[in-house]
């Protein structure tokens, strides 16, 4: 199933009409060694997601007739997290060259008449926008190859775009192969073309691997054109973030932070207040409404949805969790799979693990932790407690250092609390075991049967009061 994320494109323009002569194929078949991970390169995260997720996505708002993606090691595992519902795949035996990767596509695209947009799998931040622009110059342009170019003060291992006097593009060198005069350049090939299929595939039984590593080089595709008079445009990126690479550790940090920043500038745009953007970790996938306050050192990550005028405080951790509107996550309290509806307050340093739901205006207060259970409108649990595996009802008061006690060592066990039931401090629910409605339990009981509707539970030993006894001790003299 294809992982999906918001704000691909804007609101306004949604998916794009889908181009009957464009196909796309992203390549990402290298194993990337200098990641130093055993982990294939393109499955690492940015901003929560695989960074191959965002090319996809990209290829698949501009609408092409075919997506491919072109896998090698690790090829299964990058097919069983995205699927095969909306992208093809093809599979790159030996990791002979780029060239040697879009050849693997030729069978699929065999019938194709029409433009191939080639997208590199470790190059996350290239923009839809940016995408729909090269095809369209690549089209007014009439060219049959053109490539994506930027400049960088410093081009060290970047492959070189040498253009003539009027300003076409005469070859790409790659940084092994370059020359003196050709190291000096600035405009680097970021990857990424666009390339008349018919052209292309002729072009690539054409080129060899005489060179440097010994590999088919894509960049020998706008070679073969200029030999034979045909064409070759670039069209120059100003940003050059957007087209970076990633090819170790460091650059997917790099390319984190600016996919972060981008997301925090979206959702300050949309009104959500955040204090200190650069201390706020959010994951593409997050949605938060407006009004809502978040404040330094937040992590709100996976799927979560934030609804409106909520207040997340510092040092918050909310994952994969529904929080609703007008909800207070106060500071140091983690939130993972769970919901929290309306009103409802959390923390400081509360614990709501997976499976929990806080219904309207309930109250979770200091070191408690919920764990697959339901709380009811209105009720609380101030402090001091753990509640696991209840359903409890509306308008219960939980005293401090209240446990269910859920596990008996072989399996777990329910607790179910009913409406308005009052529950002193230091309490433990040997489950299974119910409480009736309007119900209170003293201070200080062992409660392992079930108690009726109104009534008054206690158990504990009777109090003792024993006369101390001082033993004599010899007056000291002065």
């Amino acid at each position: 199933m294809l992982i999906e994320f918001t704000n691909t494109v804007s609101e306004s323009q949604g998916k794009m009409k889908r181009i009957k002569e464009l196909a796309i194929i992203i390549l990402a078949a290298g194993k990337g060694k200098r990641m130093q991970s055993r982990l294939v390169k393109v499955l690492h995260r940015i901003a929560g997601l695989p960074m191959l997720c965002y090319p996809i996505n990209a290829a698949l708002a501009l609408g092409a007739e075919k997506v491919i993606v072109v896998t090698g090691h690790q090829g299964e595992r990058v097919k069983c997290i995205f699927g095969d519902e909306e992208i093809e795949y093809a599979f790159q035996k030996w990791q002979l060259g780029t060239g040697d990767a879009v050849r693997a596509t030729e069978e699929r695209l065999r019938d194709f008449v029409g433009n191939v947009l080639i997208l590199c799998g470790d190059v996350p931040l290239i923009k839809v926008e940016t995408l729909q622009r090269l095809v369209q110059f690549h089209d007014s342009s009439r060219s049959k190859v053109t490539v994506l170019t930027t400049r960088m003060s410093d081009a060290t291992g970047y492959g070189r775009v040498v253009r003539d006097r009027s300003g076409g593009v005469v070859k790409i060198v790659e940084e092994r192969d370059a020359g003196k005069k050709e190291k000096k350049i600035t405009e680097i090939n970021t990857g990424i073309y666009c390339m008349d299929a018919g052209f292309l595939f002729k072009a690539l039984s054409e080129i060899g691997k005489e060179n440097a590593q010994d590999e088919y080089y894509l960049t020998d595709v706008a070679a073969v054109a200029v030999r034979d008079g045909i064409k070759v445009s670039g069209l120059l990126v100003k940003d050059a973030e957007e087209v970076m690479g990633i090819n170790d550790l460091i650059d997917l940090a790099r390319a984190d932070r600016i996919m972060r920043q981008r997301i925090n500038s979206e959702l300050m745009k949309k009104g959500v207040t955040l204090i200190d953007p650069e201390t706020v970790y959010i994951d593409r996938d997050v949605k938060i409404g407006r009004d809502t306050v978040i404040y330094p050192a937040c992590f709100i990550e996976g799927t979560t949805t934030v609804g409106e005028g909520c207040v997340i405080e510092s040092g918050a951790m909310i994952v994969d969790s529904e929080i609703g509107n007008h909800v207070k996550v106060k500071s140091y309290s983690v939130i993972a799979e769970s919901k929290v509806k309306d009103g409802a307050s959390v923390g400081p340093f509360a614990h709501l693990r997976p499976g929990t739901v806080l219904e309207e205006a309930v109250k979770v207060g200091n070191f408690v932790e919920v764990k697959k259970s339901t709380i009811g409108k209105g009720s609380k649990a101030s402090h001091l407690s753990y509640i696991g595996d209840t359903t409890m009802g509306e308008d219960v008061n939980v005293g401090a250092g209240t446990i269910t006690c859920n596990y008996d060592g072989n399996k777990k066990h329910p607790t179910h609390i009913e409406d308005r039931v009052f529950i002193g401090s230091d309490t433990q629910f040997i489950a299974p075991v119910r409480v009736g409605r309007d119900s209170i339990i003293g201070a200080g009981s062992t409660i392992t049967r079930n108690v009726p509707p109104g009534s008054l539970a206690v158990s504990r030993a009777r109090q003792k009061n024993y006369k101390r006894v001082f033993a004599k001790k010899p007056m000291k003299k002065d």
